[in-house]
């Protein structure tokens, strides 16, 4: 198994880092009406799915405490559903989900 997908796991801690700073402050009604920091965090929950489905499955077997499967399908659900996103959901991603994965991303043995 190649190490080279460190790359994307890298890209998800990232992601995940940027998510908060574009919410701070924000109430969750201040997050539904500003179109720009619902656009960033989505392209970053896009680019957190699309990069979790690079981590090869090996390496996700060996790390099954990650909700890999969560993961993958956060980019399918914000490009397939964008139109029909609940933003309530996606507050409740921001704040309880993506700390969550970024701590387990970021603990990771690359």
């Amino acid at each position: 198994m190649s190490r080279d997908f460190s790359f994307f796991i890298q890209n998800m801690v990232d992601a995940c880092e940027r998510i908060p700073r574009y919410v701070q402050g924000m109430s969750v009604e201040d997050f539904q009406k500003d179109e720009k920091t619902r656009d960033a965090v989505l392209r970053s929950l896009e680019i957190i799915g699309e990069a979790a489905k690079h981590v090869p499955e090996e390496f996700r077997n060996q790390h099954a405490r990650i909700e890999w499967r969560k993961l993958c399908g956060l980019r399918d659900v914000v490009v397939h559903e964008y139109f029909g996103l609940d933003l309530e959901i996606v507050w409740d991603l921001i704040q309880n989900e993506v700390p969550r994965f970024q701590k387990e991303l970021q603990d990771l043995p690359l």
